[in-house]
């Protein structure tokens, strides 16, 4: 059949009716007939053009000797049709349904038959032990792949469904594949993407995501895509939670054996439980005392987040299962000692099945109980402090506050009262004031001596010129900010508790009176932890300001996805409550900085235990958000900063001065240190632009000028040629693999 094509009128006035006739009539053959069409084009894009991929499983079937087929389609991340995805590319499919524990023969509590994953392709690891990790790849088939042109793939697998006799095919039982594709794009970028679909097969309809308990969205809140401590797995293709959910089955189980640094291997081999919890449980457990990973793995709602939209999301407090708490719960310090057979080394054997006498309502406290509403430290941050006025008259701040645990006052005798070992107090609330974009002196700890038990139940702190150093504060007509570091005691299972005092050691080894007076002092069978403090704001004139008066160059939020409320002292909800001590004004005991930035950048070059990076200070959004990185953001009259002081020693009026450097330098600096990130040149051109780096003739490693020879009116052009999308293309890849 002819194709006719419609041409635009200025091509009509172009053409001659006898060219057009002569065009007609060279698309005939020889025999004057019309050849016939030609085989269409592929539709949409090449993979080769596309910077990313996103796969999605339309149908699958299971032929009767057990082979899958899987129809899907791949597009971009526009939704345009991508075609040339080649058989290599299919990085990975696996295939499963759920079942039962009794299904493989598991002993657990009694009655307890609960829902497992069952992977259709197990892997025989000896001994008994055996995993669903034997997943199809396409490098290993022949032909198996049929790319239709239009964006739509056939996959028929050439692997069978083996479970290794343990269970069988379930057309009627909820069946899932997960389907993996890395491919590259012809500028040699990477492409992954992990897909999903389930389906009950006897019906063919499509069933809901089971065992719906993380969203993979709560992983990658630390694990962030595209950096180094991303979930890349195995190649770099297993990149989302549920992937791994498919392989690590609840049946997972080898014998390890650890490795030193040279890849020897130590110690005697022993039972890995290699299951998705088991694994999280174990590597987070071991990383949070390594210090990867930022929060204690007892907090189980750091990853155990409520979520209406997950089926499954209060699994955690089910106390069905007894591999669970043993992946934490495997070691003299995670057991009680009558639990423990040192003998033998392990937990004795009467007391490995937990979950049987640890099962609420009715048995001794279970997850939830244990780790949330019977748990010190738990319960310890659902107390609030909230500072309800501020007056200054006479040289004098008075500040009332109150503890509340709910509604409900905690008494004053519940606060731990014992001075700090290294000077002032446990418990005490800090004072400082905002001028711009920072706070403007050393903090001020205002501990337990200056606080007075109101009879309502409110208590008051009285700071005095006399005593602290709030001057500076009220001249400049500062903001006053009011923070916390309280402690109040507990007893036995997140109970509430007047403190109650034994007698310790002092430093030199006599005994402590045991009333609380001493900082050797112990406390009687109690804890006291931090509780967790917001910082409030009140103008001169006692007016409450609502929202803080600093710049945010970054949200408590995007820290508190990985660190919860567990930031070193945890007792800020806040970037206040941090900086108010860590502030422009604070060097570190007299050499480097102890600015918020300078201490938090240095904390975030994190290598694991293998000495693999896992997260990177460079990658300035994780923590900045969308741009709160800017050097634009900071005030044209915001404070130096402190690095150091004059003579190496810790700051004292009169005996010696801070060295500071101007504040858009100071936020390039508090990275870029020498010799590796700073060098001569680098200085040389940041102080052509305006920055106060460092003295003339005094090497990279002492930054700063002494504050009393810091110019006036100083104006740093940083921010003109490194903006914001400058600095995140020069910290893109710098540093690890990405």
């Amino acid at each position: 059949m002819m194709k006719f094509f419609n041409l635009s009128a200025a091509s009509k006035a172009l053409l001659t009716a006898g060219v057009l006739s002569l065009a007609v009539t060279g698309c005939s053959g020889d025999d004057g007939k019309n050849g016939e069409d030609g085989k269409p084009g592929p539709v949409g894009k090449p993979i080769g053009e596309v910077s990313q991929v996103k796969a999605d499983i339309t149908s699958a079937s299971v032929s009767e000797d057990g082979f899958l087929t899987v129809n899907f389609n791949l597009a971009d991340a526009n939704g345009a049709a991508v075609f040339g995805l080649q058989q290599d590319d299919i990085g990975a499919v696996s295939f499963g349904r759920m079942g039962k524990v009794k299904d493989i023969d598991e002993t657990n509590v009694e009655g307890a038959n609960r829902e497992i994953w069952l992977s259709y392709f197990n892997k025989d690891k000896g001994e008994g032990h055996y995993t669903g990790s034997s997943y199809f790849q396409g490098k290993n088939c022949e032909n198996c792949l049929t790319d239709n042109g239009d964006g739509s793939y056939t996959l028929v697998l050439d692997k069978a469904v083996d479970t290794l006799e343990k269970y069988s095919y379930d057309a009627e039982a909820t069946n899932g594949i997960y389907l993996g594709v890395k491919s590259a794009n012809d500028a040699g970028s990477t492409l992954v993407n992990n897909t999903f679909f389930y389906w009950q097969p006897s019906s063919d309809t499509a069933q809901d995501k089971p065992k719906a308990v993380i969203a993979d969205e709560t992983c990658q809140s630390c694990h962030r895509p595209g950096q180094d401590g991303a979930l890349s797995m195995h190649g770099g293709k297993h990149v989302t939670l549920e992937s791994c959910t498919f392989c690590h089955a609840d049946y997972n189980s080898y014998m390890k054996q650890d490795k030193d640094t040279d890849g020897n291997a130590v110690g005697e081999p022993y039972e890995y439980d290699g299951s998705i919890k088991g694994m999280a449980h174990e590597i987070h457990s071991h990383s949070y005392y390594n210090g990867i990973y930022p929060q204690s793995a007892s907090n189980c709602l750091t990853c155990h987040q409520p979520d209406e939209n997950l089926a499954m999301a209060d699994a955690w407090k089910g106390d069905v299962d007894t591999a669970t708490c043993m992946n934490c719960h495997n070691s003299p310090y995670a057991v009680p000692s009558w639990h423990w057979d040192s003998e033998n080394n392990q937990i004795a054997e009467s007391k490995q099945n937990c979950v049987s006498c640890h099962n609420d309502p009715d048995g001794y406290r279970g997850a939830e109980r244990g780790h949330y509403s019977e748990n010190n430290n738990a319960q310890a941050t659902e107390l609030k402090v909230v500072f309800n006025s501020m007056t200054y008259a006479n040289d004098t701040i008075t500040a009332n506050f109150s503890v509340k645990d709910g509604e409900e006052l905690v008494p004053f005798d519940q606060i731990d009262k014992r001075p700090y070992k290294y000077g002032g107090y446990n418990s005490a609330i800090v004072v400082n004031g905002v001028v711009t974009d920072d706070f403007l002196v050393n903090y001020q700890k205002v501990g337990w001596n200056k606080l007075t038990a109101n009879a309502d139940g409110t208590i008051t702190a009285t700071i005095t010129a006399a005593d602290f150093n709030i001057e500076p504060i009220i001249d400049a007509g500062a903001t006053i900010a009011l923070s916390s570091q309280l402690h109040v005691c507990f007893g036995e299972k997140g109970v509430r508790e007047a403190c109650a005092y034994v007698p310790g050691e002092n430093s030199d080894g006599t005994p402590t009176k045991g009333d609380g007076s001493e900082a050797g002092d112990q406390l009687d069978g109690q804890e006291a932890p931090y509780l967790v403090s917001d910082t409030f704001f009140f103008k001169q004139d006692g007016t409450a300001v609502t929202e803080t008066p600093r710049s945010q160059h970054a949200e408590m939020s995007d820290c508190q996805q990985c660190h919860t409320t567990s930031i070193t002292h945890r007792y800020t909800n806040d970037i206040d409550g941090c900086a108010s001590c860590h502030n422009g004004t604070r060097d570190k005991k007299g050499a480097g900085s102890s600015n918020l930035a300078y201490i938090v950048h240095s904390k975030h070059y994190l290598y694991d235990s293998s000495g693999d990076m896992f997260f990177k200070k460079a990658e300035c959004q994780a923590c900045h958000g969308e741009d709160g990185f800017s050097l634009s953001h900071i005030e044209a009259n915001a404070a130096p900063v402190a690095f150091g002081t004059t003579d190496g020693e810790r700051y004292a009026p009169g005996v010696n001065e801070q060295l500071v450097v101007s504040p858009q330098t100071a936020a390039c600096v508090s990275c870029h240190q020498a010799p590796y990130a700073l060098d001569e040149s680098a200085a040389s051109h940041i102080k052509s632009m305006g920055g106060i780096l460092v003295q003339e003739d005094v090497p990279l490693s002492t930054l700063g000028v002494p504050a009393s020879s810091y110019p006036e009116n100083v104006q740093e052009t940083c921010s003109t040629c490194h903006k914001d999308a400058s600095l995140l293309e020069a910290h893109s890849n710098w540093g690890s693999s990405h």
